[in-house]
C-alpha cells in the first residue's frame, strides 16, 4: 500500500509540474517534451538560434528565416552591427529568454533575450538584451524570424517631419 501511495504522489507531482510547464509557455525545462504551445515553440526556436550563433553556424542560424530570404540573410554582418564586434571575436556565454509575447492575432510574436557575451579581444564580459521578431502567415504555418528588419537602420522618409 505504501508503494502505491508513493507512486501516486510521484505521478501527481510530475503531472502538476508538466501542467505548470505547459501553462508557463515552456518556461520550465521539460526534457524532450514539446510543451507550452506557441510560446514554448518560440522559446525552443530562440534557444536553438542562439546556440547556432554560439557555435558560429551562421547558415543554420539563417534557416529560421523565410526560405525565400535565407540566402540573403547575412548573420555575421547583423551580429557585427548588433554587438559592434566582429563575429569571430564574439563569444556568447549564455542566452536567457526573458519574455515571449504574441499579438492578439497569434501571427506575430516577439521574444526578448538577455545575452551574456564575452569580447575575446579584451576578455570583457557584458550583458545585452535583444528583441527578436517572428511572424507567420496563419496559425498552422511555422514561425519565421525577421532578424534583418529587427536590426536594420531606420530609413528616414523624406516627406515626413521628424
Amino acid at each position: 500500500m505504501r508503494w502505491l501511495n508513493s507512486v501516486l504522489v510521484v505521478l501527481a507531482l510530475s503531472g502538476a509540474y508538466l501542467g505548470l510547464a505547459h501553462l508557463s509557455g515552456g518556461a520550465f525545462p521539460t526534457p524532450g517534451l514539446q510543451l507550452g504551445g506557441d510560446e514554448g515553440q518560440l522559446r525552443r526556436i530562440v534557444t536553438s538560434f542562439w546556440e547556432d550563433i554560439q557555435f558560429k553556424d551562421f547558415e543554420k542560424a539563417a534557416s529560421y528565416h523565410d526560405a525565400a530570404t535565407q540566402a540573403g540573410v547575412d548573420i555575421p554582418y547583423l551580429l557585427e552591427r548588433l554587438f559592434a564586434l566582429k563575429p569571430e571575436l564574439l563569444d556568447v556565454l549564455s542566452a536567457e529568454i526573458v519574455l515571449v509575447d504574441l499579438d492578439s492575432s497569434g501571427l506575430r510574436a516577439r521574444v526578448k533575450t538577455r545575452l551574456r557575451v564575452k569580447n575575446l579581444a579584451d576578455a570583457e564580459l557584458y550583458e545585452k538584451e535583444v528583441m527578436l521578431y517572428f511572424k507567420r502567415a496563419d496559425p498552422a504555418s511555422p514561425w519565421l524570424m525577421d532578424l534583418q528588419t529587427s536590426l536594420r537602420e531606420l530609413d528616414v522618409e523624406k516627406d515626413k517631419k521628424h
